[in-house]
């Protein structure tokens, strides 16, 4: 599989799920909720456990094998009654992802009162990271997650 490959597909399969406006998760058995995105001979699925507080994982698989992967957990450190602003505003952020690194989004965005920042080290292949969101100069949320090709 080559990465460019995998970079547009990503960069697809994360506007079409969580960073959409409208896509919805399906609740799973095991009382999970998951976004899924195809287009053959790529599968994107990003299965996460919790609300306020989350834990999740993304997986691509390239013709039925799985390729690439991305775990995380974070969610709001204050102000729950600020999380759907939040989530919302995250939203918009995982939209303005840098064209080559589609994982999360830019280095800095800021909209309102509302501030973003991400932080990683690595690449598509191998990297980990840390995003924070403020709101009036105070973090409220927090995310790490880490991640890379599987081989």
């Amino acid at each position: 599989m080559i990465d460019k490959q995998l970079i547009d597909f990503l960069q697809r399969a994360k506007k079409a799920t969580f960073a959409s406006k409208t896509a919805e998760p399906v609740k799973t058995k095991d009382n999970g909720l998951e976004y899924s995105y195809e287009e053959r001979p790529f599968l994107y699925k990003d299965k996460y456990f919790g609300y306020f507080t989350d834990t999740g994982q993304e997986i691509v698989w390239y013709n039925g094998v799985p390729k690439w992967s991305m775990s995380y957990r974070g969610g709001m450190l204050s102000h729950e009654d600020l999380s759907s602003r939040c989530f919302s505003f995250l939203k918009r952020c995982l939209q303005k992802f840098p064209e080559d690194f589609p994982v999360r989004g830019p280095k800095n965005y800021e909209e309102g009162d509302f501030r973003y920042e991400n932080k990683w080290e690595g690449d598509i292949d191998s990297f980990f990271g840390e995003e924070k969101i403020f709101w009036k100069n105070e973090q409220i949320y927090f995310r790490n997650y880490l991640g890379g090709n599987i081989k």
